[in-house]
């Protein structure tokens, strides 16, 4: 949605022309007051417009799928986004009512010395007060414009389709595992939290493409305590059906790593399990061997820089 300002100056510039193009009367003074007429309601009418069709267009919490809901839930204060809403709308109501007020109060006024002066007072009155309303929906067009822009932003995720899911701690590696599986552009970096979002590409298993989603890295810590972005995960995790690949860092403290692999398992119970352990050929085949005994319980797929063995487990796994 524009500015408060540009939408005023619009607005404005739509009620001069409809004024000009205005057809003269018999009386200087009807065509003068009609002129005026004509600038306050397509001037209103546009900002009412406007107004209510950016609330409309939003989409509606309440009607989303769950796993969109929550996403939503994760980046967006919804609370904090209806009051916003709800201000936008009850400006264009109040402009609607406005601009009723001042029409009839204009088509009210009959020739008398001095009716003219009357009339255009009427109508910067209206200007005046339509403005201030206006510029006072400064921040929450501000928030409605940041929020529009988040959503935009979400990745098209299939909730119908099975998935593979990367999941794990910071700087393990899913973003380049996720790279290697699908030939995507995923962006990576040497720091924890290179993952802001959810980042979604295509895996080709006999012709058949199957999502794959590459999720914010989790730390081990109580739900409540986890911020936006790991929250994203944690939605990804919970909607989504299909296998999860929990990556693990054999040379990061592995005690950490084996906490959040038992509280993501008992969290979600219907999703198949595969620990990857990830670079192989940086770590060496002690702190392997020792990742191999803390998952030991698990089906363990050991990948590397020079390695392709997710890929080829894959590609023979039965997703669906």
């Amino acid at each position: 949605m524009q500015k408060p300002q540009i939408m005023i100056d619009a607005a404005l510039l739509r009620g001069r022309k409809a004024s000009s193009a205005y057809p003269e009367q018999k009386t200087y003074f009807y065509t003068f007051k009609g002129k005026e007429i004509a600038k306050i309601d397509i001037a209103a009418t546009y900002l009412e417009e406007t107004l209510f069709r950016a609330t409309k267009e939003f989409p509606s919490f309440d009607k989303l799928e769950p796993f969109y809901r929550d996403l939503y839930e994760c980046i967006i204060d919804t609370n904090e986004l209806r009051k916003n809403l709800s201000s936008i709308s009850s400006v264009a109501q109040l402009i609607k009512k406005l601009r009723r007020e001042t029409i009839v109060k204009l088509k009210e006024l009959r020739y008398v010395p001095g009716a003219e002066k009357k009339a255009k007072e009427a109508t910067n009155v209206f200007i005046g007060r339509m403005a201030s309303m206006l510029k006072g929906l400064s921040k929450p067009i501000e928030y409605y414009n940041e929020s529009a822009q988040k959503l935009l932003e979400l990745p098209d995720i299939k909730t119908n389709e099975k998935s593979i899911i990367f999941a794990g701690f910071p700087n393990v590696g899913k973003s380049t595992l996720m790279k290697k599986l699908t030939n995507s552009k995923v962006k990576i970096a040497a720091y924890p939290f290179t993952t802001q979002g959810l980042n979604v590409g295509v895996f080709m298993q006999r012709y058949m493409p199957i999502q794959v989603i590459d999720t914010p890295g989790l730390l081990d810590r109580a739900l409540h305590k986890r911020n936006a972005i790991e929250l994203k995960a944690i939605t990804a995790l919970q909607h989504l059906e299909g296998i999860i690949a929990f990556v693990v860092d054999p040379k990061q403290d592995l005690a950490p790593q084996t906490n959040l692999y038992a509280e993501v398992k008992k969290l979600f119970t219907k999703h198949k399990f595969i620990v990857v352990i990830n670079k192989t050929d940086l770590a060496d085949s002690e702190e392997v061997a020792k990742a191999q005994k803390e998952f030991a319980d698990s089906q363990i797929i050991l990948e590397g820089h020079e390695k392709d063995t997710l890929k080829e487990f894959l590609t023979k796994e039965k997703i669906y």
